[in-house]
């Protein structure tokens, strides 16, 4: 499977909801940004799939289930900081905007009506 890093900017976090990177990158490229209180991993993928241009492979197995829920959504204030975290993390890594970070909160409504 091919990802394009575009997609995935619109699109939001559950095109990859796990992502597992070797060590190498991390020493290579950096880890995460500790200045995102929420979003800090929605930054790393956005700067290594983006700007670093990893490669990746789809593994079409469930490795791990997780619940609905999350500090993301915890609360509205959380809900606010993370998509406030999110528009400065598309900045950072010159992707997406505005309609990317609408698009990306209107998709995670679907954790709320269907429950896996």
């Amino acid at each position: 499977m091919s990802l394009h890093l575009k997609n995935y900017a619109v699109a939001g976090c559950h095109l990859i909801r796990h992502f597992f990177v070797k060590r190498a990158i991390y020493q290579q490229h950096g880890q995460f940004d500790t200045s995102f209180k929420i979003a800090a991993d929605y930054d790393l993928m956005l700067r290594f799939l983006g700007k670093y241009k990893i490669s990746t492979t789809y593994i079409p197995n469930v490795l791990i289930k997780m619940r609905v829920g999350g500090e993301s959504n915890k609360s509205l204030k959380n809900v606010i900081r993370k998509s406030m975290e999110d528009l400065q993390a598309m900045k950072n890594n010159n992707m997406g905007g505005m309609v990317s970070l609408i698009i990306k909160n209107l998709s995670k409504l679907q954790q709320f009506v269907c429950k896996a």
